[in-house]
């Protein structure tokens, strides 16, 4: 993100400011850390569709009723609220929710995959680049503990010279319909 905060000066003023956009679990897990460090960041507003969710993420986070809202439309036709956007809607929906936040100012943590289609990646790194705005993707399996085993491991030199390292996700049935098959549940 473009706001820089010198540590040494760190205030209340001085947290990085969120939106949630999409209340799932994705969204929520990452905009948790706002409760585990509220002088680092602070969640101002939330984009949901969903009445019931909007309200209990306004709640869980203490966001005024006037920073929530059904769609990312109807936030962007307000003055920026926040320095970031956690987008965390489903797969299908990135291109378009994270394309008027750019425009907006917002710099946006998207959740994987940046989008659907080897075009929609291009579309949002070009709007990133016009807009002079920062797309972050999610990739938290890097700080799973049994990733940091293996570099600490590499690292400590007990292994060796390590000359390639190849990794590979084996993805059955069931990890691919939870986990890459993305849908909302209602019909």
């Amino acid at each position: 993100m473009h706001k820089k905060v010198d540590p040494s000066l760190k205030s209340e003023d001085q947290r990085i400011k969120a939106v949630i956009i999409g209340a799932g679990n994705r969204s929520l897990i990452y905009a948790s850390y706002a409760l585990q460090h509220p002088d680092e960041l602070q969640i101002v507003g939330v984009v949901e569709p969903n009445l019931e969710r909007r309200q209990l993420t306004s709640e869980r986070f203490g966001i005024s009723p006037e920073n929530c809202f059904a769609s990312v439309e109807e936030l962007v036709v307000h003055p920026q609220l926040a320095d970031a956007a956690i987008n965390g809607t489903m797969d299908q929906f990135h291109l378009e929710t994270t394309l008027p936040l750019l425009k907006a100012g917002y710099d946006v943590l998207l959740e994987k995959p940046i989008g659907v289609s080897e075009m929609e990646v291009f579309e949002l790194y070009e709007a990133a680049k016009s807009y002079n705005r920062t797309v972050m993707i999610c990739h938290v399996m890097r700080y799973a503990p049994f990733y940091l085993e293996i570099r600490k491991q590499i690292e400590s030199g007990i292994i060796g010279d390590i000359i390639a390292i190849q990794t590979e996700e084996n993805v059955s049935y069931h990890h691919m319909a939870t986990s890459f098959v993305r849908e909302n549940g209602i019909v």
